[in-house]
């Protein structure tokens, strides 16, 4: 870390895993360039330029959800995650940036700041903490609910009709809508709890052991009844619907210090600021550093389509969305449920068959395969499949739950790397259905930039982008780890 003047640790839980960065700062009129990584990703703001130094990424190892936590009926419907596994990934993501820099991090660590995957909710009691075990791991103690995340879908179309409408969207997996169908389905269970949260807004709780939630606009607006005008929660129809409103975060701006690490929780030096959890989706734009006149493709576990408004009136569509981003900045947002999950779908799917045959082969071998097969064979839409990749209904359509479809199916099309590139394209496809690429022509968009995991793993997806949108130049983002660089992005002033 020679040169940095402070380092700013960053810090994504995503759906699948958590990443976290160093990153370097320096004095714009100090700077030497100084990085353990060569090709360090770099911005500069006002005062700083700040830089990627360290990163590191833990996958959660998820054990079965037990029949006693939400519900045990229609279990298809649920999607949820044990909130130990992703304390335990965080805690080995922070262990190995410690062993990295030793002591040197503790020393110069300026800052905390995290996002997350957005729309879920997790409930906790009052005393909960997070606490180390005799062997060196992290656990956690208290009353602690599974954390219902973004892709649940126990809240039915018939439940939703019936709730009061909402300031902002309201879906199947949104936090407000999740407690409402709690307080309907298992009032008892959910009555146990003092406070609720997204899984980023928990762990900046636990680290701070804060007296009471907080939650920036960002995250407030994935969870329903927010109006994003005056930036505050819709109590009154909460209330009127039943809400328990006890369990609303108090709200604070992006970009906002919280509290301060104590009681060295998960290894980290004490007295450090931390600041409120921002969204996963914004943060990976902002990394990007990206213009007017570019959008910003992230596909993750989910996609989506961010882009700034232009000075044309803007006017939402059910599937543009204004989604809150830095100060008084909207964002335009188109979000599709279907991403790197169908992808993933597909390759269980292909392991679960191979198994059929008495072979076993793993899934990362069949993610490395797919990788290196798919090779654009031909533009001719009219000779290759067509595969609709909605394993997952998009939030705003009114289309019935039909779920994917392949068609076009013919003899000489069905090879796996022609199955594999229609999918990819298939996922393109949709995003642009919600958002055409002349609609962001007329917008005065330009480029899209590509970014998230899925983009670096499988790099057709590029092609993929090219061939759909392609009265637009494409590019990539070099990096998987933009939102939780992003994070430490959203602290910086403008």
């Amino acid at each position: 870390m020679v040169g940095i003047k402070t380092a700013s640790l960053g810090i994504d839980i995503g759906t699948t895993s958590t990443k976290l960065v160093v990153a370097g700062i320096n004095n714009l009129n100090q700077c030497d360039g100084s990085s353990n990584s060569a090709d360090a990703q770099r911005v500069g703001t006002a005062q700083n330029s700040i830089f990627i130094d360290f990163n590191a990424e833990q996958k959660y190892q998820q054990p079965k959800i037990s029949e006693d936590s939400f519900t045990s009926e229609n279990l298809d419907t649920r999607s949820e995650q044990c909130p130990q596994s992703i304390i335990s990934a965080l805690a080995s993501c922070i262990e190995k940036a410690m062993a990295n820099y030793s002591n040197q991090l503790k020393d110069s660590l300026e800052k905390i700041s995290i996002c997350g995957q957005m729309h879920g909710v997790i409930l906790w009691c009052r005393g909960t903490k997070i606490l180390r075990t005799v062997d060196g791991g992290y656990e956690l103690h208290g009353t602690v609910s599974n954390l219902i995340t973004w892709q649940d879908q126990r809240c039915s179309a018939n439940f939703l009709s019936s709730l009061p409408a909402s300031a902002g969207p309201i879906s199947a997996g949104y936090g407000c809508a999740s407690i409402l169908w709690l307080q309907k389905n298992r009032p008892e269970y959910l009555s146990q709890f003092d406070f609720a949260g997204t899984i980023s807004d928990f762990v900046v709780s636990m680290m701070c052991d804060l007296p009471e939630v907080v939650m920036s606009h960002q995250n407030a607006a994935s969870w329903g009844y927010f109006d994003i005008s005056s930036c505050s929660w819709q109590t009154d129809v909460l209330e009127e619907a039943g809400f328990p409103t006890s369990l609303l975060p108090k709200l604070v701006s992006v970009g906002t210090e919280v509290g301060r690490t104590v009681g060295s929780v998960l290894g980290l030096p004490d007295d450090i600021p931390v600041y409120v959890a921002a969204g996963d989706s914004q943060c990976s734009v902002l990394s990007t550093q990206f213009d007017s006149h570019q959008a910003v493709l992230n596909i993750g576990t989910s996609c989506q389509l961010s882009f700034l408004p232009s000075s044309k009136s803007f006017m939402e569509s059910t599937h543009i969305q204004s989604w809150p981003y830095k100060a008084t900045k909207p964002l335009c947002v188109v979000a599709s449920m279907n991403g790197g999950n169908a992808l993933a779908s597909f390759t269980r799917m292909l392991k679960s068959w191979l198994q059929e045959l008495d072979v076993e082969v793993s899934e990362d071998t069949i993610w490395s395969k797919l990788s290196s097969m798919t090779v654009l064979e031909s533009a001719d839409t009219n000779n290759s499949v067509i595969i609709n990749p909605h394993l997952l209904k998009e939030r705003a359509t009114s289309t019935p739950e039909t779920g994917a479809s392949v068609t076009n199916i013919l003899s000489h099309n069905i090879s796996l790397p022609s199955v594999y590139q229609q999918l990819c394209v298939g996922l393109i496809r949709n995003i642009h259905e919600m958002c055409p690429a002349a609609y962001l022509l007329d917008n005065s968009i330009s480029e899209i930039i590509c970014t998230g995991s899925v983009f670096i793993r499988q790099p057709f997806m590029l092609s993929a982008v090219e061939q759909v949108y392609k009265n637009l130049k494409v590019s990539v983002s070099k990096t998987e780890i933009n939102a939780a660089f992003g994070s430490i992005l959203m602290t910086e002033e403008e």
